[in-house]
């Protein structure tokens, strides 16, 4: 009986300590995470010039009532990209989330086409969000304008015999097609494959329509110089 009310005893005597711990116990402050430390971006299919290009981020601690900002330093050492090539437009986690993105607006330029540039970011805190795990606060981003022909054999049946880049990029900014496999030959069939002609074609002819002194040619291959010819095209609109 002796034992096991000095049991009982030490039991209580631990719970107490416990108690006057918790006062004392850690809380940590919120901060930020990459959740990837890289990034690919390709302007194919892009003719705008520019693209705001969205790097997710995950939380450490609680969501907040309230929208949180944070930012990024450029790691020079390990950055190439000249710096009229990209802006970073800040970072923000919204209200009860945990997860939010930093924008960073990507530039092209005529040299991007046979090269590639790279922008390496750190995290920056703020009151609001810390910077995070030291492993998690780098990301690098990749980007270019680099164009690689794939495979010619459905695209020259659909929407042109000539293969070039300027045509194989006309094509991916109308169509989204940036290859023409026989898997996906077999989901659009017949009809659909024709109709994403038409599409292509009709851009074609209507450029030409409004720039009778620059139509469309084909920048490089064997029918360089030569004129971009669809193979479908509404008859009804372009006779």
């Amino acid at each position: 009986m002796r034992q096991k009310l000095n049991y009982i005893f030490f039991i209580a005597i631990l719970m107490v300590s416990c108690k006057k711990s918790d006062p004392l116990s850690f809380s940590a402050s919120p901060a930020v995470n990459f959740i990837n430390t890289v990034s690919v971006y390709t302007f194919l299919g892009n003719s705008s010039g520019e693209k705001i290009h969205e790097i997710p981020v995950r939380i450490i601690g609680n969501a907040a009532d309230k929208d949180r900002s944070f930012s990024a330093d450029i790691i020079a050492d390990q950055t190439n990209a000249p710096a009229n090539l990209y802006e970073i437009l800040g970072g923000e986690v919204k209200a009860g989330a945990f997860e939010g993105v930093l924008k960073v607006k990507l530039k092209n330029a005529p040299a991007l086409t046979t090269n590639e540039v790279k922008l390496a970011l750190k995290i920056k805190g703020t009151a609001e969000l810390g910077s995070g795990n030291v492993e998690s606060q780098l990301h690098t981003i990749t980007w270019s304008d680099k164009v690689v022909i794939p495979s010619w054999t459905y695209y020259r049946i659909f929407f042109s015999s000539s293969s070039s880049t300027r045509v194989y990029k006309l094509i991916v900014e109308q169509t989204g097609l940036t290859t023409f496999t026989a898997a996906i030959y077999g989901g659009l069939q017949q009809s659909g494959a024709e109709a994403l002609g038409v599409k292509f074609g009709n851009y074609v002819k209507q450029w030409n329509k409004d720039h009778p002194n620059d139509i469309l040619v084909h920048d490089n291959g064997t029918a360089v110089g030569q004129p971009i010819v669809p193979i479908y095209w509404d008859k009804n609109l372009y006779p």
